[in-house]
């Protein structure tokens, strides 16, 4: 028999019972992995309660719930997401911003046949509401949170006092806030479609300088007193009364190094505002400027003025604001103010002889139109433009409105007349272009009409539109310019007054090119002279043409501009008629005699 020691390690009698509990081992995990097996196998199903967001999957097949929930939670899915960032509302574009709902992922989550132990229990043992998961593509959730970041920031609002007139506006503080753009990331992502209350959204908020408690100091002690009484202005001892409906839109309240409100009063402002008032009590001043006799420019003779100057206003007005009764009067002196231009710098502009002229004619029978062209030669006239100044046609006429005396008149709108307010200005800025392109000054902008007016020289015309185009020049003569009109009803001239630099200037033309036809267009809307009516128009071809200008000093060229010009076709128009909606004309030929319906702007 052999020794103990020689003998197998598993022929010892004591490892018996260890190979048994081995075995035992083996068994049972097997039967463990055997019951998996059959329960993964038996999950085909979703456990009975189970719901995801409120729709009932329980006991379903996995692709019977994925359609289910795919159908049922879409909308869900893509309404606007509202979050909450301090006390306001706003909403997200979830598929813009990159979140979506993962069904798959939620399924397998809700017990769904799934290797996962703890969810093949839960589907054996029943289900319950199983919150949806969702993913998110950071960089798309990332940009759409910088973009709402932007309507989320605000600067804190500061405490103030403003006046309406005499009525004193309290402003209250309002905190500031910075979106904390990551953690509104992290936010979005994990509470979409989490819950139905609004997402909070992290945010720093900025308190203002300027309290509640300050704003009510300020009303009380300042503004509600300044307000409650007029003010008597006594200016070199004569009186007028200045009420507190005047003084309001001077006033304002800033605060300080300390945060306290302090009140300033804008001095040239109030002086707009009271200007009636004190009228009788200042003597104006006039500047220099020339008036046209037998012919010729003479200076009239600028003055100087005695006005109240504006900072002694502001400071003698300013603290008595506070007092009462009549401790309410401040006083101040009258100054000597010089005129901007006096007689002397007049007498040295040398303007002194009719450098050009120019007249253009037109229709008398369509009244509106020559309304405008003479409010706007009235507003133009007597204009000085100094040595290198720019003129401008709109800034000297303005804006061309009802208020300001303007008719409606008509205007080429997209190759097309219309009736608008200011049709007919265009007659005044062809006729001072002309002007300026014989007195030989430096042409800035002008635009010509977009098709060709046979009342106007061939590409020597000129068309403005408030806002968009204008005529311009600049004085380049080294002496003033004095621009004065005159206007007949069939006629308006433009002068310009100075010192002659050239001693001709001539105007050369080429032969018309690049002749295009005009069209004919049927409009339905009735002929008619308010706006929205329509304009009859005669047709005329578009060409191109170019123009010279040749500057001379002594008899001798010293300079030749060119200016080209390209005209659209003028399309003929007929009102109140249907038909083919473009027609090109048989004849490439214009109308020679236009109607006074086919005038423009």
């Amino acid at each position: 028999m052999l020794p103990e020691t020689l003998l197998p390690e598993n022929l010892l009698p004591e490892s018996v019972p260890h190979r048994r509990a081995v075995l035992y081992g083996l068994c049972a995990a097997g039967g463990l992995l055997l019951l998996w097996v059959l329960a993964y196998l038996a999950s085909g199903g979703i456990a009975d309660g189970t719901t995801v967001r409120g729709v009932e999957i329980g006991g379903m097949s996995r692709a019977a719930a994925e359609a289910k929930l795919n159908r049922e939670l879409a909308d869900d899915a893509a309404r606007p997401v509202a979050v909450r960032v301090g006390d306001e509302t706003l909403h997200l574009d979830p598929k813009k911003a990159g979140l979506r709902l993962d069904v798959p992922a939620t399924l397998d989550a809700a017990g769904a046949r799934s290797w996962n132990p703890v969810t093949l229990v839960r589907g054996f043992f029943g289900g319950g509401e199983v919150a949806p998961v969702t993913t998110a593509d950071k960089e798309r959730l990332r940009a759409a949170v910088d973009t709402f970041a932007d309507k989320a920031d605000r600067k804190p609002v500061e405490g103030g006092v403003r006046f309406e007139g005499a009525k004193v506006v309290p402003v209250p503080p309002g905190q500031g806030r910075t979106l904390d753009r990551p953690g509104a990331v992290e936010a979005l992502r994990s509470s979409y479609l989490e819950q139905t209350e609004p997402i909070e959204l992290p945010a720093e908020l900025t308190e203002p300088h300027v309290t509640q408690e300050e704003v009510d100091r300020a009303v009380k002690e300042f503004a509600e007193p300044a307000m409650s009484a007029p003010v008597t202005l006594v200016v070199d001892g004569k009186r007028a009364v200045v009420p507190p409906r005047l003084i309001g839109p001077a006033l304002s309240l800033k605060p300080d190094e300390n945060d306290r409100l302090k009140p300033s009063l804008d001095g040239h402002r109030l002086l707009e505002h009271i200007a009636a008032e004190i009228a009788p009590l200042e003597v104006q001043g006039r500047d220099a400027t020339f008036r046209i006799v037998g012919g010729r420019p003479h200076v009239v003779p600028s003055a100087q003025g005695r006005t109240v100057d504006a900072g002694e206003l502001a400071k003698a007005v300013l603290p008595v604001l506070t007092e009462k009764g009549d401790a309410r009067r401040a006083e101040v002196s009258l100054h000597v103010s010089d005129p901007s231009l006096t007689t002397a710098e007049a007498q040295a502009l040398g303007v002194r002889e009719l450098v050009s002229q120019f007249t253009t004619y037109y229709p008398s029978n369509f009244r509106p139109r020559l309304v405008n062209i003479h409010r706007a030669a009235d507003l133009m006239n007597n204009t000085l433009v100094l040595p290198g100044d720019e003129f401008s046609l709109n800034r000297e006429v303005g804006e061309r409105t009802e208020a300001r005396g303007f008719a409606a008149g008509y205007i080429i709108d997209h190759g097309k007349l219309e009736v608008d307010f200011g049709g007919g200005v265009s007659q005044l800025a062809t006729t001072t272009f002309n002007a300026m392109f014989f007195a030989g000054l430096d042409d800035v902008e002008h635009h010509p009409h977009s098709f060709y007016i046979s009342r106007y020289p061939e590409g020597r015309e000129a068309t403005v539109a408030w806002g968009a185009k204008d005529l311009r020049f600049r004085n380049d003569s080294g002496h003033g310019i004095f621009v004065t009109t005159a206007y007949t009803n069939s006629s308006v001239t433009v002068r310009m007054w100075g010192t002659k630099v050239w001693s001709e200037v001539r105007a050369g033309k080429s032969a018309r090119s690049q002749v295009k036809p005009f069209k004919t267009i049927y409009d339905p809307r009735p002929l008619g002279t308010k706006p929205g009516d329509c304009v009859k128009q005669d047709g005329v071809e578009g060409f191109a043409v170019d123009v010279t200008r040749a500057l001379y000093r002594g008899g001798t060229p010293v300079r030749t501009e060119r200016f080209h010009t390209v005209y659209q076709p003028e399309d003929r128009i007929v009102c109140g008629a249907t038909g083919p909606r473009r027609t090109t004309s048989p004849t490439a030929t214009p109308s020679p005699t236009p109607t006074p319906t086919s005038t423009a702007d």
